[in-house]
């Protein structure tokens, strides 16, 4: 096989090629190929690659110094992709500013993205294969659907993405999966996330996919945002000035504590102060308040209601459902390992998220206290008497679940989410 990668660095990903390669010398003089944007890097990929091959290293002619992202740069033709491209976005928070000024296309720009779209087109056009180590944040959220949809065009993946989590490389904390590209156009909607779906998560979907979800307009994020104003608007609670404003450590498992902030509501607007302050009065529309960063629903009802930030989310009374019945049914570990299986940003170690459209694609086991009048008041018993005890076996039974099943649940109800 001939083979590329096309950004090499000091030759590693080929270098444990070779140790596949039974005439290693026939293959990196004839075989190997590489592209490296630094000069000094492409010349230890080469001084690496004929040490382990016992050739010169004049030999090595494959490697070459380039931007295998210009449209100057021709890829050696017919080649099998091999590649960890850099994991460098050029927007949002943690962006950095690329060293050559290209057109983004991407729709998130982002250097593993753009390499991505670069393999595909290759993989496309000589009908080969390519294997490509990526963020698995690629792989789902909304924001690559531009670049999955461009790669579909002329690749598909050849099977679900390997995930290989947080752990996998040392430093590395973002998730990271293993993509494998064949060519031609995929069957998938343009776009579509490529999940990678564990036996879990298919018998998961098996058994929940014909229960209702609620209503679209139950869950919202309401709260107070700070803006650019936080130092202006949160008050030392220690002094009693302003109102009460809850935040996402406020909130447990079945447990709303007392606000651990003070808001100041008569700050006036201008237009350099970004704020949002909803109305007291909307604010107590939510019977029901959920923690926005945690890596699986966590829902308490919400007592003495009053301002709350948009670290909490909040949910709206479904008719003929107790509000605490929600509660129980989103706390359980049926919809924790559900919500896990179906959303990375509840998977990832740092900062997991709960979003408002995830809420809305939770099934749930009852649609009103009607469906099951039982099951569902002794949820609002557990809930109300804040026990734990018998919610996960509950729910589990009003879902039909099997116990082979949820015995491969890894949570418990009333775990915090940074146990969990």
């Amino acid at each position: 096989a001939r083979l590329l990668d096309p950004a090499c660095g000091d030759g590693e990903l080929l270098l444990a090629a070779l140790e596949k390669i039974e005439d290693r010398a026939s293959f990196v003089r004839e075989r190997c190929f590489g592209l490296e944007l630094d000069p000094a890097r492409a010349g230890v990929a080469r001084q690496r690659l004929a040490r382990a091959a016992g050739v010169d290293p004049a030999e090595v002619r494959g490697i070459h110094v380039a931007d295998a992202l210009s449209e100057d740069t021709a890829w050696p033709a017919h080649t099998f992709v091999l590649a960890n491209p850099p994991w460098v976005s050029h927007s949002g928070r943690g962006a950095v500013t690329r060293t050559t000024e290209r057109e983004d296309k991407t729709g998130w720009p982002a250097s593993h993205a753009e390499f991505l779209e670069r393999i595909a087109l290759h993989v496309g056009a000589y009908e080969t294969g390519a294997a490509i180590l990526l963020p698995s944040a690629v792989a789902e959220l909304e924001r690559y659907a531009p670049c999955r949809e461009r790669v579909g065009v002329a690749a598909h993946p050849s099977g679900p993405p390997l995930e290989l989590g947080e752990a996998a490389f040392p430093g590395v904390v973002e998730p990271a999966m293993l993509l494998v590209l064949a060519p031609g156009p995929g069957k998938e909607t343009p776009g579509a996330p490529w999940l990678a779906r564990s036996p879990l998560a298919r018998a998961l979907d098996e058994a929940l996919e014909d229960f209702p979800r609620a209503p679209r307009s139950t869950f919202a994020d309401p709260g107070v945002h700070t803006g650019n104003c936080a130092a202006e608007l949160l008050l030392d609670p220690e002094n009693g000035q302003g109102a009460p404003l809850r935040q996402g450590r406020d909130l447990k498992p079945f447990d709303l504590g007392p606000a651990s902030l003070r808001l100041r509501v008569d700050l006036t607007r201008s237009p350099g102060r970004r704020f949002r302050i909803p109305p007291l009065e909307r604010m107590r529309e939510f019977p029901v308040l959920l923690r926005q960063t945690a890596d699986r629903p966590t829902a308490a009802v919400h007592e003495n209601p009053g301002f709350f930030r948009n670290s909490l989310l909040a949910a709206r009374a479904i008719p003929g459902l107790a509000p605490e019945a929600l509660v129980a049914i989103l706390n359980s570990s049926t919809i924790a390992a559900w919500h896990r299986s179906h959303h990375l940003d509840a998977r990832q170690r740092s900062f997991p998220q709960v979003k408002v459209r995830h809420l809305r694609e939770v099934p749930l086991p009852l649609a009103s206290r009607a469906d099951d009048p039982r099951t569902h008041d002794r949820l609002v018993e557990l809930a109300r008497s804040a026990s734990t005890e018998g919610v996960d076996d509950l729910v589990a039974d009003a879902f039909g679940l099997s116990s082979d099943l949820t015995e491969q649940f890894s949570y418990r109800t009333g775990s915090s989410p940074a146990a969990s």
